[in-house]
């Protein structure tokens, strides 16, 4: 696996400004990606934030801008929206992951290992937290929700016993 020389600068970048919101996951590929998660928070919830580094010349700042909330009615109003945002912002990019209907932004910055500049990468993610909160109330009639759904919610584990239990006091 090869040295991933952008996540130690990043890494010593965080720390050097005394930065705590990111949670730190070594994926263990051929790439050697290292991805650090974080939330965006809008007045329709919490947006997940992901920064991958990996030892390519591409790093990665990707938003779960809403998880599984693309269907067939409020299909042609995102991509309408997408296309819109996408001719007017160069520094990022919307797109509709069909797999799971999903809406994700992105921004790619471009760097081999060496030249790689940990505050620029920074800068952009701070572009697109300013930036997200100006378009929720679009994103929300444009979805035709309310509230984003929690994108970890197929992820959770329940145990029988813990439902039991919790049954139990929802009944005392």
């Amino acid at each position: 696996m090869p040295k991933n020389i952008k996540s130690e600068a990043f890494e010593k970048f965080l720390v050097d400004e005394q930065i705590t919101c990111f949670d730190k996951r070594d994926i263990g590929d051929e790439d050697g990606t290292v991805v650090y998660r974080s939330y965006i928070q809008t007045d329709i919830g919490d947006m997940p934030i992901f920064v991958l580094l990996d030892a390519t010349i591409y790093s990665v700042i990707r938003v779960l801008v809403g998880g599984g909330v693309v269907t067939n009615d409020n299909y042609n109003a995102i991509v309408d929206f997408i296309n819109r945002e996408n001719s007017v912002y160069k520094n990022f990019k919307y797109y509709v992951e069909k797999d799971d209907d999903s809406v994700y932004l992105d921004c790619i910055y471009i760097s081999s290992n060496t030249a790689f500049e940990p505050q620029l990468l920074y800068v952009l993610m701070n572009q697109i937290v300013k930036y997200m909160p100006g378009v929720t109330a679009e994103l929300k009639q444009v979805m035709n929700i309310d509230v984003l759904p929690n994108p970890f919610a197929a992820h959770e584990h329940h145990h029988a016993h813990d439902d039991a239990a919790m049954e139990s006091e929802k009944q005392s």
